[in-house]
């Protein structure tokens, strides 16, 4: 081989190695180690091609050289992984996947959001009893005061209940539920992990837990509402009525990266019922009613029309 020829092939060696290391060892400890966690950790971690995400993720990083321009290359290998919870923290910014496809709220879903909720309760034709969800144990009082008012028959509405803390209004409605394990958490193998026990108070009640109950589910149910939904989920004489509900069902755990700048959180739990089924996207109804919300007038939402149709039905 010529001099000539040697030079050429040393100048493609060192612009082959210049190429490879064009991102700084900090941008690739941070690419590689959220790759490693989410594929180890997150529920759907098993199903990408990770080497086609792996360098997909490497070619939206491009020529970055701060943690804090890897928004495009996080969200991707999030998207991987359907998980639009976690997130990657650099100080005091959170890169994360937006989902596009999010769930659509009517105008009188957005209405009566805007008020805030709250627990509302009446009778409605045929013995049944409608119960809005809120926050608080207050929801016992209501179920006494729908069953002094002759309630048979329940309509739980969680069409509203995105906000608050789960375990007292479980509580709250616990007569319904009874005595027992009704929620918990489960990996991204299906094992439970913890379950939630719910004991209800002692005395007689005509509302317990072989009373018919239609529970009502939308787009705005999140969150707490949706361990209430899942807490329902598998007991007898129950139907879901309405739209999937909004998709916070998982829980994220923490990973540090670059100790005390850079760490990971990963949606790694989901909810399980007392079947132990699992929940890792959302709650979705039996029966579906879109649309046609209307908190102002019962006999137009028709939701709750179909829900008393149900019960009057089957009851």
């Amino acid at each position: 081989m010529d001099t000539k020829k040697i030079i050429v092939a040393i100048l493609v060696c060192i612009w082959i190695g210049l190429g490879a290391a064009a991102q700084p060892d900090s941008i690739k400890k941070v690419l590689d180690s959220s790759i490693m966690l989410l594929r180890t950790h997150a529920l759907h971690g098993q199903r990408p091609d990770w080497d086609y995400v792996r360098e997909r993720a490497y070619e939206l990083a491009g020529e970055a050289t701060r943690w804090e321009d890897l928004g495009p290359a996080i969200s991707w290998l999030f998207e991987a992984v359907d998980d639009h919870h976690g997130g990657l923290a650099v100080g005091n910014t959170t890169l994360r996947w937006e989902r596009t496809e999010l769930p659509f709220l009517s105008e009188a879903l957005k209405s009566e959001l805007a008020k805030g909720n709250h627990i509302v309760r009446k009778m409605l034709p045929g013995d049944v009893g409608y119960l809005r969800v809120s926050e608080g144990m207050s929801l016992l009082d209501s179920l006494a005061a729908l069953e002094a008012e002759g309630a048979r028959k329940l309509i739980i509405d969680l069409r509203l209940t995105v906000e608050g803390a789960a375990y007292p209004m479980l509580e709250g409605l616990s007569p319904l539920l009874g005595n027992g394990y009704f929620l918990g958490n489960a990996d991204c193998t299906g094992k439970i992990l913890d379950m939630t026990r719910v004991d209800a108070p002692a005395g007689r009640s005509k509302l317990g837990t072989r009373t018919p109950v239609v529970v009502l589910t939308g787009h705005g149910t999140g969150r707490a509402g949706e361990c209430i939904a899942v807490a329902f989920r598998g007991r007898k004489h129950t139907i879901f009525i309405g739209e999937p509900t909004a998709g916070h069902t998982t829980a994220g755990n923490g990973h540090w990266i670059v100790n005390g700048q850079v760490q990971i959180v990963i949606a790694e739990t989901m909810l399980a019922d007392r079947t132990h089924r699992t929940y890792p996207r959302n709650v979705i109804p039996d029966e579906w009613a879109p649309g046609g919300d209307d908190f102002e007038d019962y006999q137009k939402d028709k939701k709750i029309q179909a829900a008393i149709s149900w019960l009057t039905d089957f009851y």
